[in-house]
């Protein structure tokens, strides 16, 4: 039976992303959220905890998208990780409905443009590309709490970011002498957004400023400075326990035979000084030339005793034992040296270096947005494709091939020099894991984390102290729910107790603001410029706004915050 009600969004998926955009577009007034899935009782009982109605079924199938009541519906999300899956799905959604919007999720970025280009009132977004600008930002700066490309698709990277007025060339001055130094739009002031270019600026005023990342990092207050070189001890004693050369399981094996040809030096050496009535040091050296079957005959043992040359026996014997055993051990580890760095496993020396550890699909978008910026790149990958391989040769940042999560691993990325740790794996405890082994390396190092699901995330942040940690949903979630409503929406930012839509715009012929609304960046012709309104603006120019959402008890989506600036 199709699902009852009045204008209707259809979302398509089975993860946390689903139900992260069932949650924001169930805010909105008059409208009713159905999540088409097969079927699969713990997913819907999270459904229908979000207040979204649960309908089990082939989300590509006519029977599903009928008894999701697709012919009344007024938009789809198809959100699932399967992009063949969202596009059949949204296409017979049009053809049961040829007014419904589409948004899809698509990690293909060229494909999302051209099917944005020959598709009517569709949306597409590549949650990997969104949510990658977040953690880049942050792993810049780590006072950033919100990053995107502005424009869209393949702006530079901006963030929104927390400054305290503690400078001299910040306090006391107005606010527009203050963005003027720091090159950013400031927001909010101690949480006011009411301000003026006038408005003064009080010390120890806390900031929130809008601005490219590469201005950001010119004042971020949180700049991780590599730790100094410690004392030649202390560095001795570190290479003599982490080095190659230390103990391994396998060792023992070869200890008792080190042992024993020491012993039997020692034993030698003692026995062969009286036999000869010589110095020590002559003992020593006939021993040594005789168990390593050198030979050179310049000294002798006595043939007259039996003893002698049967010790002198015993040694060449067992020399030679010892000595074949020696070189093996050598040409092992020479071996296993060579195979390690050419898997790309070596010690780092850089200094104030990004550690990314994970390279999937969040990854790569992660790695493209650092290389446009003069930190070095030290990458971790445990499977990397062939193409990772020839970009890290082409764009000169360290490839380590390896589990992130080992120890081995993290000793070789030289951590305690890092400027900061991104730990972007497809597994949330994985994560967690490396991100617990760089602390213990480094705890002044600043650390981002992906977690999938919102909750998680925030109980990760909360009891392990990570407070750049972020689910991919939460950052993603927002935007598809806006998109249902109209193109143009980015995402949500909170600060302050208050919650804010991101909405990237076109100007009309006479633009204007909503009520509240602030105006942040323009960019007509390829050149960006930071704004305080929209007045002189040509139309035609792309403008990204500020719209702050409803009071709490009766909050409209972000979609809802998104068409006000479209409508006005």
């Amino acid at each position: 039976m199709p699902a009852a009600g009045g204008s209707t969004m259809i979302i398509i998926g089975g993860d946390a992303l689903a139900l992260s955009a069932a949650r924001e577009i169930g805010q909105s007034q008059g409208h009713r959220v159905v999540v088409l899935w097969p079927a699969d009782p713990e997913f819907a009982a999270a459904v229908e905890a979000v207040g979204a109605v649960y309908v089990a079924g082939r989300a590509d199938s006519s029977e599903g998208l009928d008894a999701a009541g697709v012919r009344r519906a007024v938009s789809i999300l198809a959100l699932s990780g399967d992009d063949q899956l969202n596009l059949r799905a949204a296409l017979r959604a049009r053809d049961a409905n040829p007014r419904i919007r589409i948004v899809l999720r698509q990690f293909n970025r060229t494909l999302a443009a051209k099917i944005e280009q020959n598709l009517p009132d569709c949306s597409v977004l590549s949650l990997a590309w969104h949510s990658a600008a977040t953690y880049a930002a942050v792993a810049l700066d780590p006072s950033c709490f919100r990053g995107l490309q502005f424009p869209e698709r393949d702006g530079p990277l901006t963030g929104f970011a927390s400054r305290i007025a503690d400078r001299p060339d910040i306090a006391g001055h107005s606010v527009g002498e203050a963005e003027a130094v720091l090159g950013a739009r400031i927001v909010a002031i101690d949480g006011a957004i009411d301000i003026g270019r006038d408005h003064p600026i009080a010390p120890g005023s806390r900031l929130i400023v809008y601005a490219a990342v590469d201005r950001l990092l010119a004042s971020t207050p949180r700049q991780p400075a590599a730790r100094s070189l410690p004392p030649m001890r202390s560095r001795l004693r570190y290479v003599l326990r982490r080095g190659p050369w230390r103990l391994r399981r396998m060792d023992p094996y070869v200890a008792p035979f080190a042992a024993i040809a020491v012993l039997l030096f020692a034993g030698g050496t003692w026995h062969f000084r009286d036999s000869f009535a010589s110095d020590w040091l002559t003992a020593a050296y006939f021993v040594l030339t005789t168990m390593t079957t050198t030979g050179f005959g310049d000294i002798t043992p006595n043939h007259d005793n039996p003893a002698d040359v049967a010790i002198a026996m015993v040694l060449m014997m067992l020399g030679t034992i010892f000595t074949g055993i020696f070189i093996a051990f050598v040409a092992s580890r020479l071996t296993r040296a060579q195979w390690v760095r050419m898997q790309g496993l070596r010690p780092i020396h850089r200094r104030g270096h990004i550690v990314v550890c994970g390279c999937g699909s969040i990854g790569t978008g992660v790695i493209d947005l650092l290389l446009d910026f003069a930190k070095p790149l030290v990458v971790v990958e445990q499977t990397p494709d062939a193409a990772l391989v020839e970009r890290a040769r082409d764009r000169g940042f360290d490839l380590l091939t390896g589990d992130a999560s080992r120890d081995d691993t993290l000793d070789l990325c030289n951590l305690g020099a890092a400027h900061s740790l991104v730990a972007l794996t497809n597994v949330d405890t994985l994560n967690l894991e490396i991100a617990l082994g760089g602390r213990a390396r480094n705890p002044s190092m600043p650390i981002v984390l992906r977690i999938a699901e919102a909750n998680l995330a925030a109980s990760i942040a909360n009891h392990f102290q990570f407070e750049t940690t972020f689910s991919v949903a939460a950052l993603a979630g927002p935007v598809f729910a806006g998109l249902s409503r109209i193109p143009g929406a980015r995402g949500r930012i909170a600060f302050d107790s208050q919650e804010f839509a991101i909405t990237e715009t076109v100007l009309d012929d006479e633009p204007e603001l909503p009520p509240g609304a602030i105006a942040l960046a323009a960019e007509d012709g390829g050149d960006i410029t930071l704004i305080r309104g929209l007045e002189g603006l040509r139309p035609g120019t792309r403008a990204l706004i500020l719209v702050p959402f409803a009071a709490a008890e009766d909050r409209a989506s972000l979609g809802a915050a998104a068409e006000r600036v479209h409508g006005s």
